[in-house]
This record gives C-alpha cells, sequence and structure tokens, in this order.
C-alpha cells in the first residue's frame, strides 16, 4: 500500500518549489532541487505532480489561492469600501514582501496555454474584491461615478508597482495608505 498523501505534505512541497523556482530560470531547476527544499525524495514529489510543469504552475496557483484566502477573512472585518481598498492594498503588499521568491516567481510566470484559465479565474478573485469594494463605494456615494473595470485595474496596477518597492524600507499600511489616498482623493491640489 502506498504512502497517503496529506494537504501539508503538498503545501510543504509547494512553498519549497516556489522558493526554488524563483532563484533560477525553470529549465535550471531539478526536481531534486525542490525535494532538497521541501525534505523528502524526488518520489514524494511525483507522488504528488505529474511533471515539473505541473509542479511549477501549481506554485503560481497556490500563491493566488493563499493570498485570496487571506484576503477573504480579513475584508470581512471592514465596513467601508474605501478601507477595505486599503486593506486590499496592504495585505497584499505584505502578503509579497514576507514571500519575494513568490513575487519573482509570478512575474516570471510561464504561459500554459491550456491551463491559462485557471489562472485567470485566480486572478479574478482579487479583481472582484476590489470591483466590488468600487460598485459599494459609489453606491454609497463615497466615490464618484467612474469606469469600475478601468478604476479597478489601474488600482490593482498601482498595487502591483507597490510590491516591487523594497519591502524593508516602506511599512505595507503606510504604501496601502498612500496608495487609497492617492486613487480616492487623486494627487490635484485642491482649495
Amino acid at each position: 500500500m502506498g504512502r497517503v498523501r496529506t494537504e501539508t505534505k503538498r503545501v510543504e512541497i509547494l512553498e519549497a518549489a516556489s522558493r526554488v523556482f524563483a532563484e533560477r530560470p525553470f529549465h535550471e531547476v531539478l526536481i531534486e532541487d525542490v525535494a532538497a527544499g521541501a525534505r523528502v525524495g524526488k518520489g514524494t514529489i511525483y507522488r504528488y505532480f505529474d511533471t515539473k510543469d505541473d509542479l511549477y504552475f501549481s506554485t503560481i496557483l497556490h500563491g493566488f489561492d493563499t493570498l485570496s484566502d487571506g484576503l477573504e477573512r480579513s475584508l470581512a472585518s471592514e465596513i467601508s469600501p474605501v478601507a477595505r481598498l486599503e486593506r486590499i492594498a496592504r495585505e497584499v503588499i505584505a502578503y509579497f514582501s514576507a514571500r519575494q521568491y513568490l513575487a519573482t516567481l509570478l512575474q516570471n510566470e510561464r504561459r500554459f496555454e491550456r491551463r491559462d484559465g485557471e489562472l485567470k479565474k485566480r486572478r479574478d478573485v482579487v479583481h472582484r474584491m476590489v470591483t466590488e469594494c468600487l460598485i459599494e463605494g459609489i453606491e454609497r456615494r463615497e466615490l464618484r461615478s467612474l469606469d469600475v473595470r478601468i478604476a479597478a485595474e489601474l488600482f490593482r496596477g498601482m498595487v502591483r508597482a507597490a510590491v516591487w518597492l523594497d519591502p524593508k524600507a516602506d511599512d505595507p499600511r503606510e504604501v496601502a495608505r498612500t496608495i487609497v489616498e492617492i486613487f480616492v482623493q487623486g494627487t490635484e491640489r485642491r482649495g
């Protein structure tokens, strides 16, 4: 009888794979490198993932899933749509600041045409959260009427840019506060 696969072991492998794939180009990474990082045998990797491509793509999906789950939990405590936007920015920036290797991996993601729908579905979760905040903010008159689709993409772009700031130099709370201030109020001097 084979060994039982566990979610804990799968996550340990994915975390190790994220770090290894972020350090070197895909073609230079050996499954043995990932196995060593996860403190398992090479055969264990193949019990969980059919190929190196499958492992690589799964690390990307795992990163998005972990981030989305954390955001879903933390947004429940925010009442104001603007406060939720700030929470989204802060959580995303803090998540990637603690996992710079994952930000690198996502920046260098390979294209998997047959699985592109899975990746889009994961990205759409955060997009949906931002869009819902914007729609509610407009309905509550906390935000002016605007093209929500474009605004959501621009907001996410600001957050993505902030992920690449020096994580040791900038407090994610301050960066998120600045993003939301610029996004909601603009940079024009008033009065």
